[in-house]
């Protein structure tokens, strides 16, 4: 039997207590920004119109809520969301498996790297980097590379470390997009592309005829907006880690420089139902939607609508029909350099340098911990191996994923195996299936494993039925394009 304990208090409804409490939001909003936000939504705004911006509004609603509803379960008993799957068949190891094919790979294509490396390499030569600047761009992808698994290395907490380096990256980004939208963008662009909040009363809720859809690029789009892929599991793991509610009594993933060994329990500890501890709940749940309602999902809103009115307001369709990844923010930062002089190549280069460098590192992190998280509770084996120090299968996982990256972008550089675009596009698609599964999967937990008094309303379960039709539809979509060549 599961021993029952207090939930620990909630801190004080105070702004400097509530942003000392907030974490897992800020770094997976650095993750999304990086990916969605910055390279994938915008292109589609630019080629295809602001019809679809009325999904990406819906994107961050159906994100928001599962967010939070993932973020509950380690509150409530100390476990990531995860933990509660694994009692569901095919049981703990079927689910590790799963959830390996799931998020790894998606995560492993290292676009990221390769489009910081694109920044770093652009604001080194003063201009794109062609075919001929390949062995430059392969340095720098690589640096991008190792310098994010140093990061991960470094801390007590790694979920720490990454809170910390994620709030300067996305203010830092929030004022470049800010300053750049301010200058490129006039009322009349701001009225166009927010009409796209209504286009799913258009013919095809705002999609393009079946002869000009891109369902790759657009379903890319759409599941990157906010995170994507697993990032319910993510942000579940980050919040048992930052030590919210009971998970303050079940340990955290340490690094190997800073940190120490620290027993990391797979134990579930729920809180005892009785007056007290629900009024407590009532607290923990003020911080959660704080966490994922405002700093994940808001906040990453503002900024795809500001990075698509920009894009918008300086490339044509046709202009951005010719431009993949990286250069359509290229493309823009020279269109800035019209109105703010040379400083807005530099500016718009500099801060996409850090947001993806960025993103490369986090993915990486958040991708190993889930892996991690899902095979120490599955297996009894392994954490013998482990020598019951959860670092030994965290840095495992971490350099496996490091070493496939590696060899992808050495071989999409040297070989031409596919562009960051590409790569980007392929880990958006291929997370879909994640995504859409998380919905289903967070109902069954809600009404299954957790007690009756703290249960979402009704309203919060048909948002979730909606996730999984939604993001369902553009998994079809891409399907029959990829498989079939069919465009629906």
């Amino acid at each position: 039997m599961r021993r029952e304990e207090e939930l620990p208090p909630p801190p004080p409804p105070r702004l400097a207590a509530y942003l000392k409490a907030i974490g897992p939001g800020v770094i997976m909003a650095s993750l999304a920004i990086g990916s969605g936000e910055w390279i994938t939504f915008p292109a589609v705004v630019a080629t295809f119109g602001p019809q679809l911006l009325w999904a990406a509004a819906f994107s961050c609603l159906l994100q928001a809520v599962l967010a939070v509803e993932s973020m509950k379960y380690p509150v409530y008993c100390g476990q990531p969301v995860h933990r509660a799957i694994q009692k569901l068949p095919p049981g703990p190891l079927g689910w590790a498996w799963a959830w390996t094919l799931m998020l790894f790979i998606p995560v492993i294509w290292p676009a990221w790297a390769i489009a910081s490396a694109t920044a770093a390499t652009a604001l080194q030569l003063g201009r794109l980097p062609g075919p001929q600047d390949a062995p430059l761009l392969l340095f720098w992808s690589l640096i991008a590379l190792i310098v994010g698994l140093l990061v991960l290395h470094i801390g007590w907490k790694i979920q720490r470390t990454l809170e910390l380096i994620s709030w300067p990256l996305v203010i830092l980004l929030f004022v470049t997009v800010l300053v750049g939208v301010l200058a490129a963008a006039d009322l009349d662009d701001w009225s166009k592309v927010l009409s796209g909040l209504g286009g799913f009363l258009t013919d095809r809720g705002g999609l393009p005829p079946p002869e000009k859809i891109d369902w790759l690029a657009i379903s890319g789009a759409i599941a990157y907006i906010p995170a994507g892929f697993g990032f319910n599991l993510m942000l579940s793991s980050y919040a048992r880690d930052k030590g919210w509610g009971m998970s303050s009594k079940i340990g955290y993933i340490s690094a190997v420089i800073g940190g120490k060994r620290v027993e990391l329990s797979t134990q579930e500890t729920p809180f005892k139902i009785n007056d007290e501890n629900l009024k407590r709940w009532k607290g923990w749940l003020q911080i959660l939607r704080l966490d994922g309602w405002i700093v994940f999902s808001l906040l990453t809103f503002i900024t795809v609508l500001m990075t698509s009115v920009m894009a918008y307001a300086l490339l044509t369709p046709e202009q951005a029909a010719g431009l993949r990844g990286f250069a359509i923010a290229a493309a823009q930062a020279q269109a800035l350099s019209n109105t703010l002089g040379g400083v807005a190549w530099i500016i718009v280069l500099l801060g996409g340098f850090w947001i993806l460098f960025d993103t490369q590192w986090g993915l990486m992190d958040a991708t190993t911990r889930t892996l991690t998280d899902n095979f120490w509770f599955a297996s009894e084996r392994v954490k013998k191996w482990a020598r019951g120090d959860v670092r030994r299968l965290y840095y495992t996982i971490l350099y496996i994923m490091f070493t496939i990256s590696v060899v992808i972008v050495i071989g999409s550089l040297t070989l031409k195996w596919a562009s960051p675009y590409e790569l980007t596009l392929i880990g958006a698609n291929l997370g879909l299936f994640a995504l859409t599964v998380a919905y289903p999967l967070q109902i069954i937990v809600n009404y299954k494993f957790m007690p009756k008094e703290i249960r979402p309303s009704i309203i919060v379960t048909i948002v979730l039925i909606a996730g999984m039709i939604f993001y369902g539809s553009f998994l079809v979509g891409a399907i029959a394009q990829t498989l079939f060549n069919v465009k629906i």
